[in-house]
């Protein structure tokens, strides 16, 4: 792994981060600012379900992309956040080691662009 830029999500718990590779543009943080205030208020409660240890059941709020392997065979895996309000957005985040890594963000676009979007995440975490 490269050098990266974490940033814990909840002051002290650095359970759910943002994740950015050193010197570059926090992704998530920026989508995150960028999307109205609904958006983000769901987000953050995505956000706390994980922080305390729960997963998003509901497919149509979190899925596992599990067609896009983790290039490094680490266990690490992505999972796409998703909100439908004002159009659709969708945040990629990486479970590693208990964690999760918040990679970036997009509006909904295709389900064939959902591969692209993993393999980024993976890159952005892993540093490739």
């Amino acid at each position: 792994m490269t050098e990266h830029d974490v940033s814990p999500i909840f002051d002290g718990i650095d359970i759910v981060n943002t994740i950015a590779r050193r010197g570059e543009t926090d992704a998530a943080e920026e989508f995150l600012t960028n999307v109205s205030p609904r958006v983000t208020a769901r987000y953050e409660r995505y956000f706390a379900r994980l922080r305390d240890g729960h997963h998003l059941k509901s497919p149509e709020h979190m899925a596992h992309i599990k067609q896009v392997r983790d290039p490094h065979d680490k266990g690490a895996e992505v999972h796409e956040l998703k909100v439908h309000m004002d159009g659709g957005y969708r945040l990629y985040v990486v479970r590693f080691e208990g964690r999760w890594y918040a990679t970036h963000g997009v509006r909904k676009g295709s389900d064939r662009a959902v591969p692209k979007e993993a393999r980024k995440a993976f890159a952005i975490f892993w540093g490739d």
